[in-house]
């Protein structure tokens, strides 16, 4: 348990001083809820005594004057408990519910700093339900431990001491019969912790794949398979609800075993203490005391199983956690980072090799070559020939195996990671677009940006005229993941936000290759208008796009195989030429049999 307190209080540290009232309205609250049962002893014992030696009293306003004493104090001790306990409960959930803010922070920080190889091998939506639960685990584990385990340990150490002033012998039944019930909870919470395990592995599962499901709905709609979808959740889900009737019946046994338990043993405590008490060791209204005492130490022991699953509950969490935390950010900036205001735009690979796994296949090899400031730069060739990679390593998404790259004649790795990102504009074939308005999706990363400057950058990309049909116009809402808005649209607005970055190098990656070649020569336009000056790589698979850059480089199997600028490389007649004129045939005929329906 105190490695895992140890782990947590990292996160306690700043709520030391609202932690150290907590136990100060533990002991308070407690103290005087544990005095409540001893004023009605009293009275029961006042009423035995006198009621037989009225006679004692000038009149029978004294003896109501003592009663009504005993209950004010009473009502005084029971308001003074409720008090202390709404204050504390108040105190402990909002001190919990920031520890677990602070948690997923610092976990939701480091996640997002972890290298593009963690993300790659996991299911976003599966880590995130983790990370959600951890924090909710861990919020109950601060209160458990605070509003639960102290409070319950600080009561029947008082109650104990209470039994040995009174008498030792009230607490054989009083006590006698706690390791009876330890050991019923223990043994069924056993059980619910190991459904609840499989309960939660199952369910995460359940997320990841749904949220998944969801997020390509269009793909699950353009295949059709909406029923094997809905059939695997009902699948995953069945067999969810199976385990969960496990663990209800568990729960069930559990509770019916405990209340077995404590009925008993409240019926020998109040045999022995009546028993007690005709032998006048004790009065009657001790037998009471002890009665109510008997409910302050098993009803937290009734909880003992909740306890006991959430506390399991929390520590796995805290392992959950711990396992992401653990997980090492491989990509750091050393010591002193030169933070980028400005770049030149140089840029140049020198003996680049990559492999995404330690001695795995070389998707890159030997890479070499220099952009200069305000060119323009073709990466093409086939799936797979390493043309996305170089703009990954470029982005330091992704370490070099060997070799080094250069921007600015300094090596990437003298840059701060961040600031270098800032200077490097990327528009991507798969645009992310979020369910927000035009405007916010411009000035993504560039929050500051005004509404003049996004409308500068809009029509920079040639969106005005989209936007102008719009009853918002900028401040239309796209939708989730852009589903408003056609593909032409979505690159238009992926080029706008990131020419309003004013970056110093500029990254296009097969960014019209999901496009019809008519918006494909648009968006090129686009692409030509809005580089014009910058640096500017440019990654395609389709050669008729790069036709104006100053050298373009052919890749195949990770290697450079040509390159040259467009009429070089026809000249030559290799590999480059052949596939160009291809594509070219290809288009034509495309574009000939699109006449002919027409």
């Amino acid at each position: 348990m105190f490695p895992y307190l140890k782990f947590l209080s990292n996160y306690w540290q700043k709520e030391r001083g609202k932690i150290a009232l907590i136990f100060v309205l533990v002991v308070l609250s407690q103290s005087f809820s544990l005095t409540e049962p001893y004023f009605f002893a009293k009275i029961i014992d006042n009423f035995l005594r006198n009621a037989q030696n009225l006679s004692l009293f000038p009149t029978e306003a004294v003896f109501f004057k003592g009663l009504s004493l005993l209950v004010l104090g009473w009502i005084g001790v029971a308001f003074a408990a409720r008090t202390f306990k709404n204050f504390q409960s108040y105190l402990v959930e909002t001190v919990a519910d920031r520890v677990g803010i602070r948690v997923f922070e610092q976990a939701y920080k480091h996640l997002l700093a972890l290298p593009m190889a963690f993300h790659s091998r996991q299911k976003s939506g599966e880590v995130f339900r983790k990370l959600s639960k951890a924090r909710d685990d861990i919020t109950s584990l601060f209160s458990i431990f605070y509003d639960k385990i102290f409070q319950n340990i600080f009561t029947i150490s008082v109650i104990l001491i209470i039994v040995l002033i009174k008498s030792w012998r009230i607490g054989i039944p009083l006590f006698g019969f706690v390791p009876v019930f330890f050991f019923i909870t223990w043994f069924f919470t056993k059980k619910i912790k190991k459904t609840q395990l499989e309960i939660n592995k199952i369910n995460e599962g359940i997320f990841g794949s749904s949220f998944e499901a969801v997020s390509h709905v269009e793909l699950v709609k353009s295949f059709s398979t909406e029923k094997a979808e809905e059939e695997k959740f009902r699948h995953d889900n069945a067999l969810s609800h199976k385990i969960l009737k496990k663990k209800t019946f568990a729960f069930q046994s559990l509770g019916f075993a405990q209340g077995t338990v404590v009925n008993l043993a409240r019926v020998v405590l109040l045999w022995y203490g009546t028993l007690l008490a005709f032998q006048g060791q004790l009065s009657f209204g001790d037998v009471i005391l002890f009665n109510f005492y008997s409910f302050y130490i098993y009803q937290p022991l009734y909880e003992l199983g909740g306890i006991y699953t959430k506390y399991h509950e929390g520590i796995a969490a805290v392992d959950r956690l711990d396992e992401v935390l653990r997980e090492p950010v491989s990509i750091k900036d050393k010591p002193g980072a030169i933070k980028v205001e400005k770049l030149q735009g140089k840029l140049e690979f020198k003996d680049v090799s990559f492999a995404y796994e330690p001695g795995g296949r070389q998707i890159l090899k030997n890479i070499s070559f220099v952009l200069e400031p305000g060119r323009k730069l073709a990466l093409v060739g086939m799936s797979g020939s390493g043309k996305s990679t170089i703009v990954k390593l470029l982005f330091r998404f992704y370490e070099p195996v060997s070799g080094e790259i250069f921007i600015d004649n300094r090596p990437i790795e003298d840059y701060d990671s961040q600031s270098l990102r800032k200077r490097l504009g990327l528009v991507l074939q798969d645009t992310v677009l979020f369910n927000t308005s035009i405007a916010d999706n411009i000035r993504y990363g560039t929050f500051e940006a005004s509404d003049e400057k996004v409308k500068s950058a809009a029509k920079k990309s040639s969106l005005q005229n989209f936007i102008s049909k719009l009853s918002e116009g900028i401040k239309t809402v796209v939708g989730e993941r852009g589903l408003k808005v056609s593909g032409g649209e979505k690159q238009r607005i992926a080029i706008a936000r990131s020419i309003i970055k004013e970056p110093d190098i500029l990254v296009f990656d097969e960014a019209t290759s999901a496009l019809d070649s008519h918006t494909e020569e648009e968006i090129r336009k686009n692409i030509t208008e809005v580089s014009a000056g910058i640096t500017s790589v440019v990654v395609a698979h389709r050669f008729a796009t790069v036709v104006d850059a100053d050298e373009i480089i052919l890749l195949k199997d990770g290697e450079i195989f040509e390159r040259g600028n467009h009429q070089q490389l026809i000249l030559q007649k290799g590999e480059y030429a052949r596939i160009y004129n291809l594509q070219t045939q290809r288009q034509h005929a495309e574009e000939e049999l699109a006449g002919e329906r027409v």
